[in-house]
């Protein structure tokens, strides 16, 4: 996770010392300098550089500098860069780095972990589904596979007002579930506090195993994708959309299958047909 993200899905308080350092840590090319010379700039002691590291969920100072490494090289990689250059932009080496991610997957994701979460979902009355611009199609994918299981879901908008009347009616028997896929949208952090507030459970997926996000969500799932650090399919997080319908499925298989046989049946009240397969 780069340091913009985590300072971005931080909602901790800090001294009037700490943000001196922030706004130190965020003015530049920051990574290369100790923490003695950023109080220094700051007008503070080095202590308070290592408080704020630990604040934001770092073991130390050398964990933060290590991430803002991270959003320097980003932007120096960004330009110019040829996608997937260095794995191979041929079929066989993408689809194989694909499959490496996917075989992976139950490493990072215990299935305790998965059915966890799916329990908290099959107890909600209403899910909310929060996800930056770039990650819609991950987010829209998974409220349709829980509304197959007749589940109510409730898809947040973009901009803060559109985002505040679809979450007024979150309340103790809601689930929120937000997506932090490379970055974590900013507003993320607000609403898994406001729903902590209201006494609902809240549901993080993130693609940067060993992540700590705060304030922390009633579950974190974290799956690493692809290994080419530019180029990341959405393919994992949309296998753990799968794999969570399948949990809550079977958490209560005569209830789903109720609820799709239902929604099966009005489709055809409404006029749809049935699939017609293809045929060579």
């Amino acid at each position: 996770m780069s340091f913009k993200a985590v300072v971005a899905s931080s909602t901790v308080r800090l001294s009037a010392s700490e943000e001196r350092v922030m706004n130190v840590l965020m003015s530049g090319t920051m990574s290369g300098i100790p923490a003695a010379e950023v109080a220094e700039r700051a007008k503070t002691h080095e202590s308070t550089v290592v408080r704020l590291a630990k604040k934001l969920g770092y073991r130390g100072y050398p964990d933060l500098r290590n991430d803002l490494r991270k959003d320097e090289t980003e932007i120096t990689e960004h330009h110019g860069g040829v996608m997937r250059g260095d794995s191979g932009y041929d079929l066989s080496a993408f689809v194989a780095d694909e499959i490496l991610a996917l075989k992976r997957l139950p490493h990072f994701v215990p299935q305790e972990v998965l059915d966890a979460a799916a329990r908290t979902l099959h107890e909600s009355q209403t899910i909310y589904l929060f996800s930056r611009e770039d990650d819609k199609p991950t987010r829209d994918l998974l409220a349709r596979r829980l509304r197959r299981l007749g589940l109510t879901t409730v898809s947040l908008g973009t901009t803060p007002k559109d985002m505040a009347e679809r979450f007024a009616s979150f309340d103790s028997n809601s689930t929120l579930i937000g997506l932090a896929l490379r970055e974590a949208p900013s507003q993320l952090a607000a609403l898994v506090s406001e729903a902590a507030r209201r006494g609902g459970k809240t549901i993080l997926l993130s693609d940067v195993p060993g992540y700590r996000f705060r304030p922390s969500p009633d579950h974190l799932i974290t799956a690493r994708r692809g290994d080419d650090g530019e180029y990341r399919t959405q393919l994992v997080p949309i296998m753990l959309a799968y794999s969570l319908q399948l949990a809550i499925f079977h958490l209560d298989p005569a209830r789903y299958r109720a609820a799709r046989d239902a929604i099966e049946d009005l489709t055809r009240l409404l006029g749809g047909a049935d699939e017609i397969p293809l045929r060579a």
